[in-house]
């Protein structure tokens, strides 16, 4: 058995250089690393690459698009430049996530899917709000809540105070950990899928940078014929940091309001 794990480098090379070491406690032989690079201001890749095969990980792939691809697209820029079949699993993973044991990929290995299951959602616990965030979208999102959202973002003072709210009502009910079940799609933060289902979306572009993938998958998924499951029997934290969270409150309501765009119209067009 073999994975790949997909990450974004955007400035972050402590970060990327932590998450690849985490990874590779698993198993060297059986996990291989692509880096995309989609912003490296300060030159640190090439220095990030050396120190790594100092340490002996040499499994580790850079890809630099001349460009920032965004998030999903990072990943199905990617698989349209690998030799798919070498893969039994490809992880699109933020890079602000700890592996709740050091054995994550091998219970991965271990564990048994039906042949239907293209997404596998571990259990993700957040640690700003002490809480579990898969699974995510247990039903598929109704567009009514998509057109109110995208309304909010439109205004960065109504948007401000939703978000506010929402912080507030995740803490006061914090999600505990829930059984393992069929979803509509994973937390974006860390998901996992089959060789079967990523030879169904090579060529596929996501048409903006970031936001929203979860909803893309789902709806990808189901266009497919494949479900997702989440598996309460892998866990990850998940830290918050990620450089998304440090993008101006306007600019990400703008790319928030633009992913909902793309999702309804590219999705939803025969119940608008």
């Amino acid at each position: 058995m073999k994975v790949l794990v997909v990450i974004v480098f955007y400035n972050n090379r402590a970060e990327v250089e932590r998450f690849i070491h985490d990874t590779a406690v698993d198993s060297t032989e059986s996990i291989d690393v692509a880096v995309v690079v989609n912003s490296d201001k300060n030159l640190q890749v090439d220095l990030m690459v050396r120190a790594l095969i100092e340490s002996n990980l040499d499994n580790v792939h850079v890809f630099d698009f001349g460009a920032n691809v965004g998030y999903l697209n990072a990943l199905l820029e990617v698989i349209d430049r690998v030799n798919i079949s070498d893969y039994d699993y490809f992880v699109l993973a933020n890079t602000d996530i700890i592996y709740s044991t050091g054995d994550f990929y091998k219970r991965l290995f271990d564990n048994r899917y039906d042949k239907d299951i293209g997404c596998i959602a571990p259990s993700v616990f957040a640690t700003k709000s002490r809480s579990y965030s898969n699974p995510h979208y247990v039903d598929r999102v109704p567009l009514k809540k998509l057109k109110r959202l995208e309304l909010i973002y439109k205004h960065p003072s109504v948007g401000r105070l939703y978000c506010k709210l929402a912080e507030i009502k995740a803490r006061n009910h914090r999600k505990a950990k829930q059984q393992s079940c069929m979803v509509y799609s994973p937390h974006g933060c860390f998901m996992i899928f089959t060789q079967e289902f990523i030879k169904c979306i090579t060529g596929y572009k996501y048409g903006v940078k970031m936001y929203s993938e979860e909803s893309c998958i789902g709806e990808l998924l189901q266009k497919n014929g494949f479900k997702c499951f989440y598996d309460s029997s892998l866990e990850v934290i998940h830290q918050e940091n990620s450089v998304t969270g440090k993008i101006n409150y306007k600019q990400r309501f703008r790319l928030w309001r633009e992913s909902i765009r793309y999702i309804i119209e590219s999705f939803y067009l025969n119940e608008a």
